[in-house]
């Protein structure tokens, strides 16, 4: 667990880094164009082409991670034509969406639009039309970075956005009237990821032949577990689509205070909950390949702990500041004191279901390491209906805050029935032990908020920077909940702390 858990410190660190410079995207978008019809276009627009085949890439790199592995592990020799053959159908199906996008363009965007009308309509479609050519580029990318996973190169996987950032903020900030700027910088971010990722994956040995022959027992192994997996992996982004799609039916702005506010939770999630996955999941596969259950068991139950370590303090942190944090971020140029309101609102109710989203990505990739592919997509299937029915029962009286509040819920729910049909599948997991663990980090951060609340309102009152202000109020946070897990004896501080201190003593010279 200690070399996975190095690697999950690495993608943590670099992903901060990728993540500030996509809050400064976020902040470039919201001091040029604040929460208008432009802004929300442009939310859509970026969301659709990018998110959904995000969603195809993610999925394909995680079923090419495991049917690797296990060629690997048991067929030595047929993995090399594999590697070659994905590459290819990675590209053609790249392919194929851009030309399914742009002949059905239109009635896509206005299915996850549905309040768009006229030049609203017609700016996203435009934006769509030409962000979709970023696919080229993301097909084939996802497999480097499954390849470069594999080879234990997580610093550049964990970089791997900072060129769409740089190109995306630069466009935003210089586009003015022209329109058309803000869709090529997302092109041009995206070919920037893909050139990043193939020299870093050239320098590991990586080759490539073009391999057509996708007839095969591999790849038909391969494509039976792309589309589940697509349907587990992208759950949260489908029900972002429809909380925007839904949010589009209330008053102006709401698309974009709900993008706004699902950035802000979204960096919790890729900093912790992505980086650590994304360390673990080449280990649940070598496990399970070599049907070490013991072992897979012991991996995926210090891993929910260490998430449970950062996110339930970062959860309560969000619900304390979430008003303070959004006004810190983006309450400037034409975002309004309202518009901080509204953000603030959300921020809070999706805080409310980190924890939950955060063990359902750590359980779905055990099913998937088992190549057990039917249980996530039907729990995939009832969280996308559960949203749909929370979000319409309670946007009549909550509006913006019942969205973000319905998407919380439903991921509540999805995540117990996952981890309960877990235990059934391989016996006992060790929740009891879980749940143990979780009570005494909850006790922790309800001390840290005791502590911290009341510090930050006096301390508000010595100063008038925010910044400052927050500042000090979260490392007095750090610290009291540090000393509260020290004293109720948290043992994923302890492996977190060792991980740490042996990454750093590994590169002292000798």
């Amino acid at each position: 667990m200690n070399k996975t858990a190095v690697h999950a410190i690495i993608m943590v660190l670099t992903t901060i880094l990728a993540k500030v410079l996509g809050f400064c995207r976020e902040l470039s978008l919201a001091f040029s164009y604040g929460a208008s019809n432009v802004s929300d276009a442009y939310v859509v627009a970026f969301t659709l082409p990018t998110i959904l085949f995000s969603g195809l890439g993610t999925a394909m790199l995680t079923s090419y991670i495991s049917v690797y592995t296990d060629l690997q592990q048991n067929h030595p020799g047929e993995e090399k034509p594999f590697h070659d053959q994905v590459i290819t159908m990675s590209f053609l199906l790249s392919v194929a969406f851009i030309a399914v996008f742009m002949a059905l363009r239109y009635p896509i965007v206005r299915l996850f639009a549905l309040g768009f009308e006229g030049e609203q309509l017609d700016l996203a479609v435009n934006l769509s039309s030409i962000m979709i050519a970023s696919l080229v580029f993301l097909g084939v990318g996802y497999i480097l970075q499954g390849y470069l996973q594999m080879k234990g190169c997580f610093f550049a996987v964990g970089m791997v956005s900072v060129p769409l950032n740089i190109a995306v903020i630069a466009t935003i900030l210089t586009s003015g009237q022209n329109y058309d700027m803000l869709g090529w910088g997302v092109v041009i971010g995206y070919a920037g990821e893909f050139i990043l990722v193939l020299l870093v994956a050239l320098r590991r040995q990586f080759s490539y032949h073009p391999d057509a022959a996708f007839r095969n027992r591999n790849v038909r192994h391969f494509l039976i577990m792309v589309l589940p997996i697509f349907l587990g992996k992208t759950i949260n982004s489908i029900n972002i689509l429809i909380d925007k799609s839904i949010a589009s039916l209330l008053s102006e702005g709401v698309v974009s205070v709900m993008n706004y506010g699902n950035r802000i939770t979204g960096f919790v999630t890729s900093v912790f909950v992505v980086s650590i996955t994304t360390a673990l999941f080449p280990q649940l596969s070598r496990l399970s390949a070599a049907s070490d259950t013991k072992q897979l068991k012991r991996t995926y139950r210090s891993s929910c702990g260490i998430i449970g370590l950062f996110v339930i303090p970062v959860s309560a942190g969000m619900m304390m500041f979430s008003k303070e944090f959004v006004q810190l971020l983006f309450f400037r140029g034409e975002f309004t004191e309202y518009d901080v309101q509204r953000t603030g609102e959300v921020v809070f109710f999706y805080a409310l279901g980190l924890l939950f989203y955060s063990l359902k990505e750590v359980t779905i990739n055990v099913y998937y390491a088992l190549q057990d592919t039917k249980t996530p997509t039907w729990n995939s299937v009832l969280a996308i209906v559960l949203n749909i029915v929370l979000n319409l029962l309670l946007m009549q009286k909550m509006e913006h805050k019942g969205l973000a509040l319905a998407t919380a819920l439903s991921g509540f729910i999805t995540t117990l029935l996952l981890i309960i049909l877990l235990q059934r599948k391989m016996g006992h997991m060790g929740y009891r032990y879980l749940a143990g663990t979780y009570l005494k980090m909850m006790i922790a951060a309800g001390a840290m908020t005791a502590a911290t609340l009341p510090f930050y309102h006096w301390f508000a009152t010595k100063t008038t920077s925010l910044l400052v202000g927050l500042l000090v109020a979260v490392l007095v946070a750090m610290v009291v909940y540090f000393l509260a897990c020290l004293l109720l004896r948290v043992k994923e501080l302890g492996y977190v702390v060792v991980a740490i201190a042996e990454r750093f003593h590994r590169k002292r010279p000798a």
